[in-house]
């Protein structure tokens, strides 16, 4: 019987880029009013949004990727985690 041979090796790092950071809403976004405030907030810290999860409805809480930038301080937003391909 043939066999499968594994090398690969678990490390930190990540595939996303060089830093990407996830945050998440401190409180439902209540509508797209809401989101535009938090995504121009994004945009003037000089981070880019590699993808955002939930709904600007009022019924729940919105993650963010993003790239780019010192460490996020978003108004209204927590970090989360921070993926970095070069961990020190």
């Amino acid at each position: 019987m043939a066999s499968v041979t594994n090398n690969a090796v678990a490390k930190a790092g990540n595939g996303l880029g060089p830093k990407t950071q996830i945050i998440v809403t401190d409180a439902a976004v209540a509508d797209d009013a809401a989101l535009a405030v938090i995504v121009n907030e994004i945009g003037f810290e000089g981070h880019t949004i590699a993808a955002i999860a939930g709904t600007a409805n009022g019924a729940g809480v919105m993650h963010f990727a993003i790239q780019g930038g010192d460490a996020a301080a978003i108004t209204g937003c927590s970090a989360v985690v921070t993926f970095d391909q070069n961990p020190a």
